[in-house]
């Protein structure tokens, strides 16, 4: 295979010529990084998008197929200097394990080195000679070379990929102060000085290492919730052969059409249709719901769901890249894939910030030289610990490790996070505007209390032969075997062999005049005649969902108006709302009507949410600051909405706008600290007042810090 055919085996088809890929990125370790691979492949000719995230490491591609190629644009990032390759599930937990080697090699230099120096030191102030002590230099530098050649090279290879492309990322002036601490005491040993800086030199590559291995650890923590959706739907498979016999295979290897067997506790590794006759499944991983749930023969099952009933015999409709698995990680990565605005800004600080502090070491170190005569082993000393501390990575860090923790908690709580910068204006919010049916109610009826149980238990019997909603709700409330010879007229109502009807006014006789037509048959009720007797009708609700109450009462615990927009009667809105609690309403609105609102209440100063999912409600989706659709909603309304909610109550809603604002908070959190820090480290390093070392532990722990503060966003 090709190394073009291998990369198109990852790409996946959007229509109209265009294509996309996830990537895998090596040699990033802030936004700086990122953002020099966005800058220059963006600049590319038939590129249309390309954003790349330091924290999970991740680039999305989209481009145009006939004007540029993915291996083109793949040739191009390796010219920058960094490493980017189609995304493998293997490739999370590599890198982690591969800095534990020179890690430990670093250790075992540093503690030999420190040995060797405390002697030298020690002879300083005693009687060693200057044979003994040029022996000491020169074992610490027998230790030193190699250890440094081999566990800096996280650090040296990167940098030097990128100043062969002719930029500078942070690992530039990490690579400038360990060699140039290491050459320097090489010159010094050469010369048989009394002061040499192996140990700084070794000491500053251990704590960076640290720092970076600590860094990944929590990286890995923070492991994205889209790679472990797609790693659910690779399982092994039995499948039906042509002769019937059942062969094992992997997902992957599944077609369109393929009969599959999967028995009691498995998980399904295809979307499907059932084609045994009913089983129970759970379908936690797609929306958080635990609790099994029946399906019968026809009903489609999604991959990454667990048999819980009998064992099921499923149709396979969808495999690989384009289950409904997949969709949602895709989904998952383009939100994590957006920079806000102040990721972008942070990111472009640390973009200048490399070529700033190598001017700014090279000036401390010829100030301290030449003007204050404090002597080359001092002056260069200062000059490293400017170079090592003035590291921009915190700051850089401080939104997408934050993004991160915050779109996987909200995926594991049922709400699908579809734009990045949704989060960031979700937590501005103060109004939160909800259509009624479907939205605040479960979109099927209740029937109201009913004392006349004759004419119920004759409706009900009819209701039993259609599968109108309003038909399902009395049959629901009086259980009754269905009577023989009913007929239905759809559109109209149901007619029995002795004259019973049951249906609309007009079809069943009771619209008094044409006038009321529109008003009567617009409300949920039925109408029931049988001869001899008086007409009767039976009145229906909707059914608010299960949490609505409480979802209201938390808003209101926020401080957040809601307002219905429903385009329901003015009576039945008036109802709900006056049963859940909420004050401003609105009935019978077009989907003009609804935007003219929310016009409005924006022109106001509301940062406004639209909760909605019918047809009607995509234009008010699409022109509110933010946008929630619960899964139910049309495909129209799910592309216009920000969020999507797999689930079906309401709670969600609520744990997003908490989610956003403790995201918000904490984002801005590490950049105050970011701010601060280089703030106070770079005097006192220009000073005088920090040594490599003490810097070295500086700098990777305000990265640490940053990450730290990020797993503070608690589910």
């Amino acid at each position: 295979m090709t190394l073009q055919s291998s990369i198109q085996a990852f790409e996946r088809d959007l229509g109209n010529g265009h294509h996309s890929l996830n990537c895998i990125l090596d040699g990033i370790h802030c936004g700086a990084c990122t953002l020099k691979i966005e800058n220059h492949i963006g600049k590319l000719a038939g590129v249309v998008s390309v954003r790349a995230n330091a924290t999970s490491r991740r680039l999305r591609l989209v481009w145009k197929s006939e004007d540029v190629s993915s291996t083109e644009i793949l040739d191009e990032i390796d010219r920058l200097g960094f490493s980017a390759k189609p995304f493998e599930r293997e490739d999370l937990t590599t890198k982690e394990q591969s800095l534990l080697i020179p890690l430990s090699i670093a250790g075992f230099g540093t503690m030999n080195i420190m040995v060797f120096s405390f002697a030298v030191w020690s002879g300083l102030i005693s009687d060693m000679g200057d044979n003994s002590r040029q022996f000491m230099h020169w074992l610490s530098a027998f230790i030193a070379v190699p250890v440094i050649f081999y566990s800096a090279y996280p650090f040296y290879i990167p940098a030097f990929q990128t100043i062969k492309a002719q930029r500078i990322t942070m690992d530039t002036p990490i690579t400038l102060a360990i060699f140039v601490t290491l050459f320097a005491s090489l010159y010094e040993t050469y010369n048989h000085a009394n002061h040499v800086y192996y140990d700084a030199a070794v000491s500053l590559v251990f704590f960076l290492l640290i720092g970076r291995t600590l860094d990944q650890m929590l990286r890995k923590r923070s492991s994205l919730a889209s790679e472990n959706l797609r790693s659910l739907g690779h399982v092994l498979t039995q499948r039906f052969h042509k002769s019937g016999e059942i062969e094992h295979v992997l997902s992957d290897q599944l077609k369109l059409d393929d009969l599959i067997f999967v028995p009691l506790g498995e998980r399904v590794g295809a979307d499907g249709v059932l084609t045994s006759e009913f089983t129970e499944i759970d379908e936690s991983i797609i929306n958080g719901e635990t609790l099994p749930r029946r399906i019968g023969k026809g009903e489609n099952i999604v991959s990454g769901s667990i048999i819980t009933g009998p064992a099921a015999t499923i149709k396979v409709t969808a495999v690989g890249q384009n289950t409904r698995l997949s969709a949602i990680a895709d989904l998952v990565d383009n939100a994590l894939s957006y920079k806000g605005k102040a990721q972008t800004l942070a990111d472009k600080f640390s973009q200048g910030y490399g070529p700033f502090v190598i001017g700014l070491s090279l000036l401390g170190f010829l100030f301290w030289y030449f003007i204050l005569n404090a002597g080359f082993a001092n002056s260069l000393l200062i000059c490293v610990a400017v170079l090592v501390v003035t590291c921009p990575c915190a700051a850089g860090l401080a939104t997408p490790a934050v993004m991160v923790r915050a779109v996987n908690q909200l995926l594991k709580q049922g709400v699908l996070v579809k734009s990045g910068d949704a989060l960031e204006r979700l937590s501005q919010v103060s109004l939160v505007t909800l259509d009624k049916t479907g939205t605040l109610t479960n979109a099927s009826f209740e029937l109201v209390k009913e004392t006349n149980r004759d004419a119920l238990k004759l409706a009900a019997s009819m209701a039993a032969h259609s599968h109108h909603p309003l038909s399902k709700a009395l049959v629901k409330a009086c259980p009754t075997p269905p009577l023989a010879g009913v007929k239905e007229i759809i559109g109209e109502g149901l007619v029995a062999p002795d004259g019973m009807r049951l249906g609309s006014a007009r079809f069943t006789g009771n619209l008094k005049t044409n006038n009321n037509l529109q008003a009567e048959e617009t409300k949920p009720v039925l109408w029931f005649t049988r001869p001899g007797h008086q007409a009767h009708r039976f009145h229906f609700r909707d059914t608010e969902k299960k949490d609505a109450k409480e979802f209201v009462s938390r808003l209101n615990n926020y401080s957040l108006d809601c307002i219905i927009l429903s385009g329901d009667k003015k009576d039945i809105v008036s109802n709900l709302a006056s049963r859940l609690g909420i004050t401003q309403f609105e009935g019978e609105l077009s989907p003009e009507n609804k935007l003219a609102i929310i016009k409005e209440k924006q022109s106001e100063g509301a940062v406004i949410l639209m909760v909605g999912d019918g047809l009607n409600d995509a234009p008010a989706l699409s022109l509110a600051d933010v946008s929630i659709a619960p899964a139910s909603a049309t495909d129209i309304s799910q592309s216009s909405a920000d969020l999507i909610m797999i689930r079906s109550d309401l709670l969600p809603i609520v744990t997003s706008i908490e989610t956003s604002r403790k995201a918000t908070k904490l984002i801005k959190q590490n950049l105050i600290f970011a701010a601060l820090y280089n703030i106070f480290t770079v005097p006192i390093a220009l000073a005088g007042g920090l040594t490599p070392l003490i810097a070295a532990i500086l700098m990777s722990s305000s990265s640490i810090l940053v990450m730290l503060n990020a797993q503070r966003l608690k589910e």
